[in-house]
């Protein structure tokens, strides 16, 4: 379930490339996690021991083996990370004795595939996020850290890893999945397996490697933007690392989703009076809303659809620092569906959440009023504004009500101004996404919706219930 269609990469990469493959197809990373060495060690030893054959059978025959572990990274964005088994320097091509590869290996081989699949719109790095080098990782087997091991399984593999090449490849949802950019992929190894066989000096071996991160671009005031329109509602979040998050709500149904966790083809940059956004590439497309309640079904449901979108979001106020209302206009294209946006959007800084239930709003109220809100579910704590004639009135109190059967079927709210105005409205759900974060006793639920006031038909703003129902 996890790890979604790395076995059939996997078998494809092998046909492609002559290479020799084993292949998880049952075990479940929930019940045995095969890229720990102990637990593979005491549940599932027959794979120590096909691993092993399968490399000594390789060295019989050409006296050196190179080695890839494939493992599924659940983000959106079309990348890769290269584990090499140890942690990278300001060079990460620099390894040293604690790596899986030699040094030679990786300053030809490894930088060669990571120039091919950069040339191919691949965002490729090496151990930027999962680097291989934690003492029970598989690939350490074939490092120097158990040649003294004590179980005679690992100790066979560890003696091995003298005459392997072994690399971890983390890839990211479009390279697993069948389509275009796994083919990508494939087509990045194919071109550079000459170097990954016999690791040789390719040309242009001694250039740099292509940056991780694109240019810095002038930083937004506002690190995240909720909108609705007619067609979609939308989510859009960026980091200072350059990470962001795309949710789109298609009127019609379903989820659309990109994640990234490096500067990639999402964009949010400043504009004079707000925010643009741009993002080309691949979304993964959900038939409902409801797959963070468990990602691994939730992934297993979806399928990849090629992308633009382009959203500009022009604030009210555009020197409103934290909070802004405004308009978001632009287009989303689906595959084939094209969507027109013109709709209503509310840009925010990165705030603190209460630690107790909450609820928050931002809706536009449709009588040139606008209301941005937090407040405890308990009652006692509220903050926020609301935007009327060119000014921000603060709300300095207020509660909320859940509906019994239905939370946001309608929510009552009431708020009180700085001006001694009290605000009463009830706003309903409309696409809802819930959210469950954490595990066990731990886990948080969360549910975000577009939502509409009371006595209108069309969604008007989003909110978020945190930890009730």
């Amino acid at each position: 379930m996890n790890d979604l269609h790395t076995g059939s990469l996997t078998s494809e990469l092998a046909a492609l490339t002559g290479a020799a493959a084993l292949i998880n197809a049952t075990a479940d990373r929930n019940e045995i996690d095969l890229n720990r060495i102990t637990a593979t060690h005491d549940a599932a030893p027959q794979f120590l021991e096909l691993l092993a054959d399968l490399v000594e059978s390789v060295l019989d025959r050409h006296g050196r083996a190179t080695l890839m572990t494939i493992h599924g990274w659940n983000v959106v964005q079309p990348a890769l990370d290269i584990g090499l088994g140890c942690t990278p320097g300001a060079d990460p091509l620099a390894v040293d004795g604690t790596a899986a590869v030699s040094a030679s290996f990786a300053r030809n081989a490894v930088a060669r595939l990571v120039r091919t699949c950069s040339s191919r719109g691949l965002d490729a790095s090496i151990g930027a996020r999962y680097p291989a080098r934690a003492r029970e990782n598989l690939l350490q087997l074939f490092t120097t850290r158990h040649r003294n091991d004590p179980r005679p399984s690992v100790r066979r593999l560890a003696a091995l890893g003298v005459n392997v090449q072994a690399m971890q490849l983390e890839l990211g949802i479009p390279l697993r999945w069948p389509g275009v950019w796994r083919g990508r992929l494939a087509s990045a190894l194919l071109e550079v397996l000459p170097a990954l066989i016999d690791g040789v000096p390719g040309a242009g071996q001694d250039s740099p490697l292509p940056p991780t991160d694109r240019p810095p671009v002038q930083s937004p005031p506002w690190t995240a933007l909720r909108f609705v329109s007619p067609s979609v509602g939308g989510l859009v979040r960026c980091d200072a690392n350059g990470g962001g998050l795309l949710v789109l709500l298609p009127s019609s149904g379903g989820l659309v989703l990109y994640t990234g966790e490096r500067r990639g083809a999402l964009e949010v940059v400043a504009a004079h009076d707000g925010l643009i956004v741009r993002y080309c590439g691949p979304l993964v497309r959900f038939p409902d809303t409801s797959p963070f309640l468990d990602l691994e079904h939730g992934l297993a449901r979806a399928s990849l659809v090629e992308a633009d979108v382009a959203l500009r979001f022009a604030a009210h106020h555009a020197d409103t620092p934290g909070h802004e209302f405004g308009r978001v206009n632009g287009s989303v294209r689906l595959g084939g569906e094209e969507l027109a946006i013109a709709g209503n959007g509310l840009a925010e800084s990165a705030s603190p959440r209460p630690d107790q239930p909450h609820f928050r709003v931002g809706v536009d109220l449709g009588d040139g009023r606008a209301l941005s809100a937090t407040m405890t579910v308990a009652g006692g704590h509220a903050d926020g504004f609301v935007c009327t004639d060119g000014r921000h009135i603060p709300v300095v109190g207020g509660w909320v009500r859940p509906g019994a059967d239905d939370p946001l079927g309608p929510l009552a709210l009431e708020v009180v101004l700085a001006d001694g105005t009290h605000l009463a409205l009830a706003v309903h759900g409309v696409q809802r996404l819930p959210v469950v974060r954490g595990r066990g006793t731990g886990a948080r639920r969360l549910l975000f919706a577009t939502c509409r006031v009371e006595g209108t038909t069309s969604p008007a703003g989003w909110c978020e219930l945190t930890g009730v129902g």
